[in-house]
Parts: C-alpha cells; structure tokens; sequence
C-alpha cells in the first residue's frame, strides 16, 4: 500500500519518483571539474562498458535527499579514481534511462560491472567513507573456495550462505554460479567448495540457512536459474520485516502476512509459536513477517487495524488488496491456517478500509469512500473524475477550491461526476504513488485515464470533456 511504500522510502532515504516536487534547486554534478561524470541517454552505455566498475546515481535536481548526497558523492568519486568511476544521471531530463532500470524513487544507486547484462543495487550508507568502503568491496572475489567444514561457521556469522560444489571453479556450471554471486554479492555470502563431499553430486548448488538447507533441482546451471532460486529460498519461514530489506520481500514477488506484535506481551511467544508452524505450510507461497506493532502501529492502521497489537494481515500488493484477520478472533493455528488457506483458494473476501458512507453529498464534489468507490466510479453510465489526495498534502489543498469550482462547474450535469477520496483512510483498487493523483473514469473506460496536466479548473474541464464518453465524442484514449 502506498503509506508503507511512504514511509519505507523516507527512513531509507529516498523519496517517491512521481510526486509533487519543488523544482526551484539544482543538483551539484554540473561543474566540469567534478570527478563524478554527468551522464546521457547518448553516453551511457559507452560510461558503464568503459569501466570494469561505475557507481551511477539517477536522482532528481529538486530532490532534498539527493542534495544532501551530492558532496558526499564528490568526495567517493574523488577517492575512488582508479578503482570505479562514479556517475550520475539527471531523470528530469534523461526520463526514458531512468525508466530502462527501474528508477522509482531518488535518489537510487546502482553498481555496474563491464560486460553484466544488468546493474546490481548499491547497498550501503550515504556518506563518503560508506561508499568508498562499499566499492572497495566490489572490486573483491564475489566468493570464496572453502571446506565443507567450515559452511558452519560462515552460516553462524552470516545468516545465509550459498553454496556451490563443482569440480574446479572454471567449470562451465560454477561460471554461471560465480556471475550469480557477482550479482547478488551485497545480499548474500558465496562459497564454493572443490573437494569431494560425501553425499554431494558435482555440480550443485545449496543454501544454507539456519537450520535449513535448501537444494537447487534446476536441471540447468545458469545464472538465470541460479539466482531466482537464491531469491526465493533466502528467506526464512518467518522473518523480521524492516525498512532495510522490505524491498527485498516485494521483489520476491509472493504476498506478505503481516503480523504486528506487542514484543513485551507474553502472547507474542505463542502466535510466533503458531505462526511458525503455519509457514511451512505455505512455503514458496506466502512471505509470513513480523514486526514491532508498537512502533510500526500507524502501518497497521493503514491495513485497517486497530493500531493496537496483536493483528494479522495479509496483503496481495499485485491486487492491491488486503485481507485482515479479525481482531476480535483468538489466533490459533487452525485459525489462521484457514484465513490464509481461504486466501489461497479464493474463499475469503478482501478487507475494505474504509470511512463510512457520508449521509448527505451536499457538497460541490462527491465524497467517495472505500465502499462505496466501486459502485459510483464503476457506473457505465456516468463519466468521474476522482482526485485522490491525502489531508496533510499541501499541494491538494492548494487544489482543493479549484476542484470544488470545478465540481460546481458540472453540478448540473447528471452524467457526469466530480468525486474525491482520501486515500489514506479508504481502500481503492487504483494504484496510487503521489498526491494528488486525479484519474478519470469515463463511461466507455473503467480502466481509468490519468491526469497529468496543469491543475486549473479551466484545464481540468477541457480534459473532462475531451475526453468524457457521456459528451458525444466516443473518443478512444490511453489507458492506465
């Protein structure tokens, strides 16, 4: 959901790539004399195959955080000459480069090695030394050859340990494990192991967590195999959830159970308990967290809980949809099982967050609510136009008596509708990254159009009726 994509962003310190923005700043990679390099659609690729190692960082001249790295990442590329060259892209201009690797918020850093087919993530702190030390560590072995007595000991201080066992490290299937551990080297430790293990067929491939290993049974040793297996495997059956590794869990693609706890309460023991065993059920479906609810209590209210812990929820971020398990029921194991299993089978409805449903729509715009977003902007007969905004947003507020203008504006006409919804406090299935968001939603197209003009009344008429079904024109439009 959108609020803890927000809030994870910002103590990750980044912002959301699509919000509003001052634009009155400029960033600090202009001077020509700069040892980081000012790169273009035109130069890029030339900058990354022409280094063995480049940092390159997309931002946002208008972006605070970008900014407040801008001198720190002078100083890195002034350390670092000779060792990796540093980069920097401007995504206001070069919005198509930014787009290529997946920019969503700024700024973001990625590590590129000559001849990788893709970047890998820069995974280190914002200051000078912090990168420096970071890609001095990229220029180390991705991996290291061990014994099998001492996979142990590496498990023991690094958590997670991927293991490949081949007859010599160039071997064509431990090239292929090597370019994945060169890959993924910032969220993992790599070993391969030569000798001859007993039980242990050449060439293969394990993870080794604790308490657990996992075998990879792919028939074919590549990297593109290789590394989704990794990824999806490193994970343990219940893991803290935090600002440092929830991208992690989104990228792994699989819904997440939410549970907030009380960890001073003595039934947290228990429901960690339950919940532990209830995972092994669902392994390789469900990614089942946990969390300090005390701390993380306005992320449980925003999945509609009560903000006081214990709670559960599950949220499906490729629907955009959550399913709570209600507070007023003991968690059991037979409980909880059935809630997600219910999920899994398609049995159970979504939870809907939602304010209730105003008793009057007196107003110049229609206030609309979780439930009953569907009913209004789904009707095939009206044309809406919903502005999505949140109440401490100083840009909706500025927009707030243009949009009520505007929603007098077309009072009269029963085929159209102007609407509003708080998106902090109701459910919507729109995907919604930026206040304000405005959508429209004509009658021939429930699939919605952004808006992304200027935000005048005068403007936000003209769109509504060149684009408005209910108007004659039938037009066809891009959709979201």
């Amino acid at each position: 959901i959108l609020s803890v994509f927000l809030v994870v962003s910002a103590l990750l310190g980044s912002v959301v790539a699509h919000g509003d923005h001052d634009h009155s700043h400029d960033h600090d990679h202009d001077d020509g004399e700069s040892a980081v390099h000012k790169l273009d659609a035109a130069g890029f690729d030339a900058f990354v195959q022409g280094n063995d190692l480049s940092l390159v960082e997309f931002f946002a001249p208008w972006c605070g955080h970008c900014k407040a790295l801008a001198p720190q990442y002078e100083i890195a590329a002034t350390q670092l000459i000779g060792t990796a060259a540093l980069g920097a892209v401007d995504c206001t201009v070069e919005k198509d480069l930014c787009s290529k690797y997946d920019v969503k918020g700024f700024p973001t850093l990625k590590v590129f090695r000559k001849g990788a087919d893709k970047p890998s993530e820069y995974g280190a702190g914002r200051q000078a030394d912090d990168i420096v030390k970071f890609m001095r560590k990229q220029n180390a072995p991705a991996y290291t050859v061990v014994k099998q007595a001492d996979i142990d000991a590496l498990v023991a201080r690094d958590s997670v340990v991927v293991v490949g066992y081949f007859p010599s490290t160039t071997d064509a299937a431990a090239v292929d494990f090597i370019a994945a551990a060169t890959s993924l080297r910032n969220d993992y430790t790599f070993a391969i192991v030569t000798d001859a293990v007993d039980g242990v067929s050449l060439p293969s491939v394990r993870l080794y967590k604790q308490g657990e290993v996992e075998n990879f049974d792919g028939s074919e040793f590549t990297r593109d195999n290789i590394e989704p297996f990794i990824k999806a495997n490193a994970f343990p059956l219940l893991g803290e959830i935090g600002p440092e590794n929830f991208q992690k869990y989104v990228e792994r693609g699989f819904p997440l159970v939410w549970i907030f706890l009380d960890y001073n309460a003595d039934i947290s023991k228990d429901i960690l308990t339950i919940a532990g065993n209830v995972a092994k059920d669902f392994k390789g479906r469900l990614s089942l967290v946990k969390l300090d609810g005390i701390r993380w209590a306005e992320h449980s209210k925003n999945f509609g809980l009560s903000g006081t812990p214990p709670g559960i929820v599950l949220e499906d971020r490729s629907t955009n949809k959550n399913y709570v398990f209600p507070q007023s029921s003991e968690i059991t194991e037979d409980a909880l099982r059935a809630h997600l299993q219910g999920y899994v089978d398609g049995t159970i409805q979504p939870t809907v967050k939602s304010e209730e449903i105003p008793a009057s729509q007196d107003g110049p715009v229609y206030v609309l609510v979780g439930k009953s977003f569907e009913s209004v902007v789904y009707d095939e007969t009206k044309d809406v136009l919903v502005e999505f905004y949140a109440p401490w947003c100083g840009h909706c507020k500025t927009l707030a008596p243009k949009y009520d203008a505007l929603g007098e504006s077309f009072k009269s006409n029963s085929n159209v509708i102007i609407a509003k919804i708080d998106a902090t406090a109701n459910d919507t299935p729109a995907d919604i990254q930026g206040f304000p968001t405005i959508i429209f939603y004509p009658a021939n197209n429930k699939k919605g159009i952004a808006y992304e003009g200027e935000r005048s009344e005068s403007a936000l008429a003209a769109f509504v009726r060149e684009n408005g079904a209910t108007f004659g024109e039938g037009a066809k439009h891009d959709e979201l």
